[in-house]
């Protein structure tokens, strides 16, 4: 059986699903929505591309990332520890360098 901490990056096997679940996150919190669109300079319809760029889930996990408060919120809406956006946000640079790689 897998400890508590094992079993949640288990599931970070897709840093996608974190960011989505941030994102989703973010969305329901209008105050918080539009700090994320003014600091990211992203709009409403740049989060409505699908698919949704990479570059955009990045973006919201930085925005919580130095946002700690709303990380903090977050970790306790989605029970996961506020880790797991550190180690999503890994799992994007990772992805990138690899096809930087493979060009």
């Amino acid at each position: 059986m897998l400890a508590p901490q094992q079993a949640w990056m288990s599931g970070l096997e897709h840093g996608e699903a974190v960011a989505f679940r941030a994102l989703g996150f973010v969305a329901n919190d209008q105050s918080e929505l539009k700090r994320f669109l003014t600091r990211s300079g992203l709009s409403p319809a740049d989060l409505s591309q699908r698919p949704l760029p990479r570059g955009h889930l990045a973006a919201i996990l930085d925005f919580l990332i130095d946002n700690e408060s709303a990380l903090l919120k977050f970790a306790r809406a989605v029970d996961l520890p506020p880790e797991a956006a550190y180690e999503a946000r890994r799992h994007f640079h990772h992805s990138r360098r690899k096809v930087a790689s493979h060009a």
